[in-house]
């Protein structure tokens, strides 16, 4: 069994009706990491740039047919390709989820697991 990174954001909220405080936990829908891979991330300065760096190196752009869009069981011939790279897109959903979450006042965590 493989030791994983984990992200997640957490801040504390108050209840205005009852004054309670709780804290509210998100999490971001990471790749599962070699246990090795996980350590390194964990033991660097800057862990988010040491995550997108690794999710990068193991990515790598492919060309998909594009087919017209009446063709939607896709049996004529493609009419173009388009380039697609997960990681470039994981990346991405990373750096949004990162910002809104730091926007409304969570503190972002990463965790071995």
């Amino acid at each position: 069994m493989s030791t994983n990174i984990h992200i997640s954001a957490e801040r504390e909220v108050q209840v205005i009706k009852t004054g309670k405080v709780s804290k509210q936990t998100i999490y971001f829908g990471e790749w599962q990491t070699p246990t090795d891979v996980t350590y390194q991330i964990m033991a660097a300065e800057d862990k988010v740039q040491a995550y997108k760096d690794w999710v990068l190196s193991i990515s790598e752009d492919v060309e998909e047919p594009v087919y017209a869009e009446d063709d939607i069981f896709q049996e004529d011939e493609p009419i173009g390709t388009e380039t697609y790279n997960s990681g470039k897109e994981h990346v991405a959903k990373l750096d949004a989820w990162l910002k809104e979450a730091l926007e409304e006042g969570y503190d972002i965590e990463f965790y071995a697991w």
